[in-house]
Parts: structure tokens; sequence; C-alpha cells
């Protein structure tokens, strides 16, 4: 009876142990910049010095697409387990050990690619066990726009081209100094680069006037962000005019 009875007791105290022990994230959502570097953070009880022999962290990325979840990081019983780490995140995910005395299992990415996003688990097992979630958002602007402009041969059309990369897929508009949306031929396509950002190139044909400029407008609808390049004929009309006199 007496036995029975202590069993009960110490269920009881691991329950009470486990029920106060609680996983908190500071920030659920992160929107980083493709290419740059993040950090996020979980952070847990420790209750006096850390007896590191006992911490298990667990970062996992699970996304819509992908079956089973892919593991980030992983320190059991306070040793790292680099051979189970998937291979996205080889070399650039790492936990900063320094900060789990403090109660604090930060996870940085370093190069953050579009593939990156998702959503993130973590887990801590330390006298108690519980897990959060955080949401990764990974952006990339149409920033570099190249523009190009020819003469069509033969005839008194001009063809303009923007091109650039970025994510999520932008729309993109041409305008003249007007701020008037061209109705001219135009012809905007994109394919995915291996980094799974769009590469989408805008072409425009049409009879321009000799003295307005012409913008091509990325718009990206998700992020409401919008980037702009402008493109000039008159250099081109200078040149023709140069090229007829001689």
């Amino acid at each position: 009876m007496f036995q029975i009875l202590t069993m009960l007791l110490l269920e009881m105290q691991l329950y009470v142990v486990s029920a106060l022990f609680t996983v908190e994230v500071p920030q659920q959502l992160y929107v980083i910049e493709y290419g740059s570097n993040v950090t996020m953070e979980c952070r847990f009880p420790v209750n006096g010095s850390l007896n590191l022999g006992l911490l298990t962290v667990v970062w996992e990325q699970k996304r819509k697409d992908q079956l089973k979840p892919k593991e980030v990081y992983t320190l059991r019983k306070g040793r790292a387990l680099p051979p189970s780490q998937h291979h996205d995140y080889t070399g650039r995910a790492a936990l900063l050990h320094s900060e789990l005395k403090m109660g604090r299992a930060i996870l940085q990415i370093t190069s953050v690619k579009i593939r990156d996003a998702g959503s993130y688990l973590c887990l801590i097992d330390y006298q108690g066990v519980d897990y959060k979630y955080i949401t990764l958002e990974v952006k990339a602007s149409y920033q570099r726009i190249k523009t190009q402009v020819m003469k069509k041969t033969g005839e008194d059309k001009f063809v303009f081209m923007c091109q650039s990369e970025g994510f999520p897929l932008a729309e993109v508009f041409w305008q003249n100094e007007k701020n008037s949306n061209l109705s001219g031929s135009v012809n905007t396509t994109y394919t995915l680069t291996t980094d799974g950002l769009y590469n989408v190139t805008s072409i425009l044909t049409l009879k321009p006037n000799m003295s307005e400029n012409y913008s091509c407008v990325f718009w990206n609808k998700e992020l409401n962000e919008e980037t702009s390049a402008h493109i000039s004929t008159l250099g081109l009309y200078q040149l023709e005019f140069v090229q007829d006199r001689e």
C-alpha cells in the first residue's frame, strides 16, 4: 500500500512539474529578406543553473508542400546531432549554445532561402516537455530591374524590356510620364530559378513619343510593394539622327 501511494505521489509531482514547464516565444512571425540572416527564439524555464546533460532542443521546419518535416537542428541531452540535420540546413543553421543557460533556445539561419519559409517547431525537453510553433516568411524585393530599349529594324516602333528577380510573383505595368497605363503590345513572362525566385521579363512594343520617358512598374501585391525603372528613347533618336546626317 505504501509503495502504491508513493508511486501515485511521484506521478502527481511529475505531472505538476510538466504542467509548470512552458515554452514561450517572444515573436511568432518573422518576415525576412532573401539572402539575409535570421535568429528565431523560444524560451524555457531553467530554475537555477542549467544542467546541459538533461536538455534536449529540437527545431524542425514544416511546409505545406512537403510530406514530412525537415530537421533543422537537434541538441539531445546536451549534444548536437549534426548527422540528423537536413542537408538544406547544413552549414547554415546553428543553435546559439551560449544562450541556453539563460533559457533561450535561439536558432540562427544564415543566407535565408525561399524554401526556408514555413512553420518551425521548437520543442524543449528539460524537467518537462513543451513546444511552440513559429512562422517564417521570406520575401525577395524586385529591387534590381534591368532595362533595355531597341528600335525595330525597318519600323518606327521601339521594343522596351524590363527584367528582374523576386518573390512572390509580381505583376508588371507600363506607364508614361503622365502615369497613364500604356495600351501597347505587352508580353510578360516568368521562369523559376533554382533558388525559387521568379525571373520576370516584360516587353512593351509601341511607337513612342520622342519627348517622353517610360516606366515599368513591378507590383508585388502580397508584399504591397512597388519598384520601378525608367527608360528613355531620346538617346536612340539622337543616335539615329546623327547616323542619318552622316
